[in-house]
């Protein structure tokens, strides 16, 4: 399973898959279905979805599970022949590995061949393969499991340790500030000139790590002005929240986000617009779900201690449970979005097997 699964990954590398330019690794992921017999479609959003009958036959009435991972990956995400050390696949150094979510996907291609392979007994599965999950859950959001009569599911990315769940996950939401002020030429007299980068320097917002580690606050991107000799009449910076707060001290949250570069603003004479954007939606699973409770059965069935995690990093499983009772489960993708990620590849084959035994068991 390793070496299937090391192969997969790498000539998954060798294709560029940007959030919106996923149409070269589903034409990959389609090519590798029709190899296995199974239809597939692509729905309006682009996520590509096939259904794997049930073994033996006469379960195929049962409720298909659903297993999913995403297509896109941050950039660069440029093609690229990855490097093999030891157990470990890393990226060439010149742009990400790409295993967040290449590993996802070659996990479920490969866990499907071998269940065929070994004529094993398996539910019904509808796999998906979504667009834009690094850009806002976009594919999973449009997602509709009502036609498929699906109810439950795993959704395999990097979150962690390799293997180990998510039972609770961060709410995300994106921000955008626009600081207005008024221009002028810094070498005449600077009465009625406000400067939206003074602005920006002088905010007081919360950031870094808050609420007893349940928040956190950050600027990824600001730009300003138009020139050095020119006072910056306009200012945006893009920011993000992730916490586990909910309710009413969320919103004092954002509010004092929002009240802090307002207060800065209007004190140099300029204006302050802030817009929130809610990407992630949090969530919790229930001690008591069934999935998750055969999940960490077979896991002590080979050997291993069930392992679960709260997250900050945000997966499809986000938009997902708003309908389904779906886990994620880690791929064990490191260093994810940097040139230096890499994956270790005998505890994702060592997944693959524990997905496979969980589904050729008995359903919960």
């Amino acid at each position: 399973m390793r070496e299937y699964i090391t192969q997969t990954m790498i000539e998954l590398a060798g294709i560029a898959s940007r959030s919106g330019e996923e149409a070269a690794v589903r034409a990959y992921i389609a090519g590798w279905l029709e190899r296995l017999g199974l239809p597939w479609q692509v729905d309006a959003t682009g996520n590509l979805l096939a259904r794997v009958p049930a073994a033996p036959a006469e379960r195929d009435g049962e409720p298909p599970l659903l297993l999913n991972a995403h297509m896109d990956r941050v950039p660069p995400g440029c093609a690229h022949t990855p490097l093999l050390d030891g157990d470990l696949l890393r990226g060439d150094g010149t742009t990400n590995l790409g295993a967040d979510d290449s590993a996802g996907i070659a996990l479920i291609l490969r866990v499907v061949e071998a269940l065929r392979a070994r004529d094993l007994p398996h539910p019904p599965l509808l796999l998906l393969f979504t667009v834009s999950e690094e850009i806002g859950l976009i594919g999973a959001k449009a997602f509709d499991p009502a036609p498929w009569g699906v109810r439950e599911g795993i959704v395999f990315d990097n979150a962690g340790e390799p293997g180990a769940v998510v039972t609770r996950a961060a709410t995300y939401i994106a921000f955008d500030v626009l600081l207005r002020g008024k221009t002028g030429h810094p070498g005449t007299a600077l009465e009625g000139t406000a400067s939206a980068i003074e602005m920006f320097r002088r905010v007081t917002y919360p950031s870094g790590v808050l609420d007893g580690g349940a928040t956190r606050v950050s600027i990824g991107r600001v730009e300003g002005g138009t020139a050095r000799n020119a006072i910056a009449a306009e200012l945006r910076a893009l920011g993000e929240v992730r916490t586990l707060l909910e309710g009413s001290a969320r919103a004092a949250l954002l509010a004092r986000i929002e009240r802090a570069f307002t207060t800065a603003a209007e004190a140099l004479g300029g204006s302050a617009t802030i817009t929130f954007d809610l990407h992630c939606d949090g969530y919790t699973v229930a001690a008591d779900e069934p999935l998750p409770r055969a999940y960490a059965a077979v896991l002590i069935a080979r050997g291993h201690e069930p392992r679960t995690l709260t997250t900050f990093i945000g997966s499809d499983a986000s938009a997902l449970r708003r309908h389904l009772r779906v886990f994620t489960v880690s791929t064990g993708a490191m260093n994810e979005h940097t040139p230096d990620e890499w994956i270790a590849l005998t505890p994702l084959a060592e997944l693959a097997e524990t997905t496979i035994a969980l589904l050729a068991g008995p359903r919960a």
